[in-house]
């Protein structure tokens, strides 16, 4: 009975999480990450209901090369799986990191669309306001170059949302050269000491990209301490842009 409840459990946990990684696609969100969290749910499904996990395994298994590719693919994928745990699990805790006092934040940017920013970029816009109006102290870099497909800078649309929203342009800084992550936070920090801000640095990004961020912090060699203020992203969005971070972290970490 426990493992019938377990089985009805995770299907119903595959088919709502092949539902978020599905559904981004018809926004015209397609990436690594809801691509492999589809196959993931897919192959989760496969396992979970026998009559499908016993006619795939009996037609594998009448040879040895397809029975063979039936075992990898299944250590594979429990492989994928187990990873995105353990780094689901450090993501999580790299939200938790509070912002030290007073420090000056780094709002990383994100697309600018033709009518002002993304839904991305409104979620780290409005997350660095609200930091900004509890610390009134603080100062923030507002980090972001302008690609070719955008009508201005990341960091000058942040730098124009945050003033109408009466935040004192005397406590912005803009970093409008940068075109990663990496370049956001090394560039951002020549200015943080060009104008002997506060070193204590508090990275303004979503949830899913503050891990990646303090992976960058340690390997650019940053002294001060490091805090993350995280914007509301939207839900139907996190399943998918949490696994692409599941790529792009070994990426970071090996070709930085």
């Amino acid at each position: 009975m426990v493992m019938l409840i377990l089985r009805i459990i995770g299907i119903a946990a595959a088919v709502v999480f092949l539902g978020f990684f599905v559904i981004p696609m018809t926004h015209g969100i397609i990436n690594p990450g809801n691509i492999a969290g589809t196959f993931l749910c897919l192959w989760l499904l496969c396992v979970l209901i026998p009559p499908v996990h016993g006619a795939i395994k009996a037609f594998c298994f009448k040879h040895l090369f397809t029975k063979i590719v039936f075992r990898v693919v299944n250590i594979g994928f429990i492989a994928f799986a187990v990873y995105g745990a353990i780094v689901t699990s450090a993501m999580v805790w790299a939200t938790c990191q509070a912002p030290p006092e007073n420090s000056t934040a780094i709002v990383l940017g994100a697309q600018v669309k033709p009518w002002g920013p993304s839904v991305i970029l409104r979620g780290r816009i409005d997350a660095a306001k609200s930091y900004l109006d509890d610390s009134p102290n603080a100062n923030a870099v507002l980090s972001g170059g302008q690609g070719s497909d955008e009508i201005m800078s990341e960091a000058q649309c942040m730098y124009n949302v945050l003033t109408e929203s009466k935040i004192d342009s005397s406590r912005l800084y803009m970093e409008d050269k940068s075109t990663n992550t990496t370049e956001n936070i090394r560039n951002s920090m020549k200015i943080i000491e060009d104008n002997n801000l506060n070193t204590d640095i508090t990275i303004v990004t979503d949830g899913f990209h503050q891990l990646r961020a303090r992976i960058i912090c340690s390997q650019l060699g940053i002294k001060g301490n490091v805090g993350a203020v995280s914007s509301d992203t939207r839900l139907l969005y996190v399943p998918t842009y949490a696994v692409r971070e599941w790529f792009a972290l070994p990426f970071q970490l090996l070709f930085r």
